[in-house]
């Protein structure tokens, strides 16, 4: 029986020096993992930086808010404008209105706004019209009418 006595004896020796392996294995992973910052273990983790104080942030007062100008609609290309046509739909309106309405509107109007419609419109009123104007003025359209009447169109 000594002989099994000395073998249970290296057996229990033989544990307790590989659970004292073990632990200590384990003791050295914990302080490795603790060095490098995966487990925390106070006094053997590194001190990890302390963020700066952040100031309270200040939110800047706000301004009235602006009144809305108004937006001008959007511009739309215009189409192309025929003078000729418009004149000749003006001077279909004038052969309608009586003389002395038509010395009123042309009033305003310049002798090369006048001149374009005058050659559209019929000859007896556009007669009647330049006589119902002031000498100067009926003048100054009439050179205007010679020049528009003269112009030769030009194929597009």
């Amino acid at each position: 029986m000594a002989e099994s006595s000395k073998k249970s004896k290296k057996k229990g020796l033989m544990i307790v020096i590989i659970l004292l392996v073990v632990l200590i294995l384990a003791a050295v992973a914990v302080v490795v993992l603790a060095k490098l910052g995966k487990i925390n273990i106070p006094g053997l983790s590194p001190k990890k930086p302390v963020a700066a104080a952040k100031k309270p942030e200040v939110k800047p007062k706000k301004a009235p808010p602006k009144k809305k100008e108004p937006t001008a609609p959007p511009v739309v290309a215009a189409a192309p404008i025929n003078d000729k046509e418009g004149a000749v739909k003006l001077a279909t309106v004038w052969n309608e209105i009586p003389t002395d309405g038509l010395v009123k509107i042309t009033k305003t109007m310049t002798p090369t706004e006048i001149a374009p419609v005058l050659v559209e419109m019929d000859t007896e009123k556009s007669a009647a019209l330049l006589a119902a104007m002031d000498a100067k003025t009926a003048t100054i359209v009439s050179r205007e009418l010679k020049r528009v009447a003269s112009q030769v169109e030009t194929p597009k």
